[in-house]
Formats: C-alpha cells, sequence, structure tokens
C-alpha cells in the first residue's frame, strides 16, 4: 500500500513536470512565429506612407542581420580551409603476409597524406607470438628512412588516391 502512494506521487510529478515542458515549448514556438511575422515584409500590409517607411527599416534590419550571418559563416569558412589543408586526404593501404610463419595476410602497411603529400605511415608486422609497429614521417612525399616495399606501395597509392 505504501508503495501505491509513492508511485502516484511520482506519477503526479512527471505529469506536472511533463506539462510544464509542454507549455514552454508551445510558449517558445508562439513567440517564434510572432518574430518571424515581425521580420515578414509584406505589401499587403502597405497603406500609407509609414507603412512604407516600416517596411523599408525591416527590410534594412534583415539586409544587415543577412550581411552579419554572411560574415560570420565566411569566417567558418576560411577556418575550415585552414583546417582541411593539413588534414589527411590522401590514403594507402597494403596488407600481406610477413612470413611463412604469420597466419593470414593481417600485417599492413597504411600511408596518411595531406595536399602536400606529408605525413605518416605506420606499418604493422604480425606473426605467431608478436605483434610490431613502426611509424615513419614523410615529408613532400618521401621518408627520411628506407622502406619496405610495402611501405613504398602504400605511399603510392596515398599520392594517386585522394579520399576528398
Amino acid at each position: 500500500m505504501e508503495y501505491l502512494i509513492y508511485a502516484s506521487i511520482s506519477l503526479g510529478i512527471s505529469l506536472i513536470v511533463s506539462s510544464i515542458t509542454v507549455l514552454i515549448f508551445v510558449n517558445k514556438k508562439k513567440k517564434n512565429k510572432k518574430r518571424e511575422q515581425e521580420r515578414e515584409i509584406s505589401i499587403d500590409n502597405i497603406k500609407t506612407y509609414e507603412d512604407v517607411l516600416r517596411q523599408l527599416n525591416k527590410l534594412h534590419e534583415n539586409t544587415k542581420e543577412n550581411e552579419r550571418m554572411i560574415r560570420y559563416l565566411d569566417m567558418q569558412s576560411e577556418k575550415l580551409n585552414k583546417l582541411t589543408t593539413i588534414s589527411f586526404k590522401n590514403v594507402g593501404l597494403v596488407r600481406y603476409k610477413y612470413s611463412d610463419d604469420a597466419g593470414g595476410n593481417l600485417s599492413f602497411s597504411l600511408a596518411l597524406m595531406d595536399d602536400k603529400q606529408n605525413g605518416i605511415v605506420f606499418t604493422n608486422i604480425s606473426l605467431i607470438d608478436s605483434n610490431s609497429l613502426y611509424v615513419r614521417r614523410i615529408t613532400n612525399g618521401v621518408s627520411d628512412v628506407l622502406l619496405v616495399e610495402e611501405e613504398k606501395e602504400a605511399i603510392k597509392q596515398a599520392k594517386e588516391s585522394s579520399v576528398i
């Protein structure tokens, strides 16, 4: 019986909270609709010279808002352009069997490079009892250390492909 009282109280509280949430949502929707109507420019509302001036003022405000948004979007676009120049867009992957001791093609070389062909090559050598991971730096499409054939092939694939 005691649980029934607690269940009824919690159900009542959740009903009140849900009702308040719905009322807040409806109120916000009405405010947004009213704001949209205030910004709306309509020829039907023009009857006097003051109406013309009011509509022109709305048009001017809308234009200023649009210009502000365009400037903001230009800044965001510029940030994205800077970010994408340094991101990895070229990918090359070569899977292979390192030795007869290894089971399957579990070893791989993965090349990740940007537009300027700078990046890294990951090489994972998988054997039955061990794993080794090597990372090589790539600058202008060339490594400063000696590469195995699979790494060279991964770099070649990355140069020829572009993800974006």
